[in-house]
This record gives C-alpha cells, sequence and structure tokens, in this order.
C-alpha cells in the first residue's frame, strides 16, 4: 500500500514536473544564450548569477511547481473524489499526507535545484563569458532556492482547508509567498534556512488540523 502511494504522487506529478522542466529549459536557453526557440537571442548581454534574470525565471519555475504541486495534491483531488476514497483506506491521515508533502516537497527542491546547479556548471566552463565565475555568486540563487517549501506547503494549505477561493481560502498561500520573499531577501543562508524552517512548520501545523479535524 505505501509503494503504491508513492508511486501514485510521482505518476500524477510528472506532468506537472515536465512543465516545469520544460520551462526551466526554456530559462537557461535564455540566460545562456543559447536559443530553443526563434525569438530567443544568441548573444551574452549579462553577468550571470550578477546582472541577469536569473530570479524572474526562478520564481516563475520554482514558484509555479510549488503552487501547482500544492493545488494539485489537494484541491483537484478533492473535485476528483481521490481524496476521499484515500482517506477510508487502511492507511492513516498522516502517513497519507505525509507521503505526498515529501514527495512534493522532494520534487520542487530537485527541480529547482537543478535549474542553479546546470546554470552554474556552465557558467564555470571557461569561455562562456569574459568575466571571471566563483561559486560563492551562487548565493542568492541558494537563498531563492531554500526559501520556495512555504510556497508549496501555503499552496497545499489552501487546497486542503474550507473556504471561498474568492475569500480566505487562498491566504495560506499567499503567506507562503510572502514568507517566501522574506527568506529570499535576507543577508545570511543560514538566517534564509531558518524562516522558511518556521514558516514550513507553521504551515504543516495548518495542514495537518485539517486533515483531522475535517470530515471527509
Amino acid at each position: 500500500m505505501h509503494k503504491a502511494l508513492v508511486i501514485k504522487e510521482l505518476r500524477e506529478s510528472a506532468g506537472i514536473v515536465a512543465l516545469a522542466c520544460l520551462g526551466a529549459a526554456y530559462a537557461l536557453a535564455e540566460l545562456t544564450a543559447t536559443p530553443l526557440v526563434p525569438w530567443q537571442s544568441s548573444r551574452l548581454y549579462h553577468y550571470p548569477f550578477v546582472s541577469d534574470s536569473l530570479s524572474f525565471y526562478f520564481a516563475l519555475v520554482a514558484g509555479g511547481l510549488a503552487t501547482a504541486l500544492g493545488l494539485k495534491q489537494t484541491a483537484w483531488e478533492l473535485v476528483q473524489g481521490t481524496t476521499y476514497f484515500l482517506f477510508h483506506r487502511p492507511v492513516s491521515r498522516w502517513r497519507i499526507v505525509s507521503y505526498k508533502l515529501t514527495i512534493g516537497a522532494a520534487l520542487l527542491l530537485l527541480v529547482s535545484a537543478l535549474l542553479v546547479l546546470i546554470y552554474a556548471w556552465w557558467a564555470a566552463i571557461p569561455g562562456h563569458f569574459e568575466a571571471p565565475f566563483y561559486w560563492s555568486m551562487t548565493f542568492p540563487a541558494w537563498r531563492m532556492w531554500i526559501a520556495m517549501p512555504p510556497v508549496y506547503f501555503g499552496a497545499f494549505l489552501a487546497g486542503i482547508r474550507p473556504g471561498g477561493w474568492i475569500g480566505s481560502r487562498l491566504l495560506p498561500l499567499v503567506a507562503g509567498i510572502l514568507f517566501a520573499i522574506s527568506a529570499a531577501s535576507m543577508p545570511w543562508f543560514w538566517l534564509s534556512a531558518l524562516i522558511s524552517v518556521a514558516a514550513s512548520a507553521v504551515l504543516l501545523v495548518g495542514v495537518f488540523y485539517y486533515v483531522y479535524q475535517r470530515d471527509y
């Protein structure tokens, strides 16, 4: 049963992850001046990790993936009736939701980390641009990376709690985004991680509260 739950989550998340990977590929093509589509330039006009558009593309790809995954695993499954089926299986709700959260968070962190790592690997290869590259230049990108989990947990909580969509239901997602912006804005990685972990913990408390209190 547990293996089946893991396979189910991976299979049903595959489409969203694939779209995020396509978005990441487009972003990398734009950042590295390696055009994939006709309107992308083949000339590099920026300094990687210093004066580029990585923050914008990272927010779109990672933020979009976090939001889509969180809502897909909750609101979509509620509409489809999958949640009611799962919560009446001989497995505790805590374990089912834990599988969902672990897989969703892992996919988010993996895909967003690959975006940074592939770009950094390209920038570290001599000859790609006329300036020195230091791995310390990637620190702001890693602060954005560690700040993403609250967005995912906020979307998950928004999808699983009752309420009107045009009203209070989306507040956890808004809060998660604000937490992420705050964490990414910190000057030190450890402080960004601390804010992200604390915000994630608060949102997770809300998730499990509604999982056990809501009548399914």
